[in-house]
């Protein structure tokens, strides 16, 4: 049974926007690995001057993962005021995350 709590008009289900950002934090996270891992091995390179260093000197999924979880942290922080804007929020990223993978893979098989 899920969780809700009742905040002004909204309501705010804990499992929903919990599904959310485990779907959020795994789309950031394999874009992280496989930037790691095409950057690394020489297949692809990555055009954000800072991302480039920080993969070249092995620290940027560290710094990636502690993103996730700060994205993670205020995104339910936000969510138990502005259900909707959380979901909504949450739903963008995972979007753009999906196009990401996408275009990454697109790059590197030449589609």
């Amino acid at each position: 049974m899920q969780k809700t709590a009742t905040i002004g008009k909204a309501q705010f289900s804990s499992g929903r926007m919990l599904f959310l950002l485990a779907m959020m934090a795994q789309l950031q996270l394999w874009d992280g690995i496989i930037t790691q891992a095409f950057v690394m091995n020489g297949l692809a390179s990555e055009n954000n001057r800072i991302a480039a260093h920080l993969v070249s000197e092995g620290n940027y999924l560290l710094l990636k993962v502690a993103g996730i979880l700060a994205c993670l942290a205020l995104l339910w922080v936000i969510g138990r005021r502005y259900p909707a804007l959380a979901k909504l929020t949450a739903s963008i990223v995972c979007i753009f995350y999906l196009a990401v993978i996408a275009w990454n893979f697109m790059v590197l098989f030449g589609g």
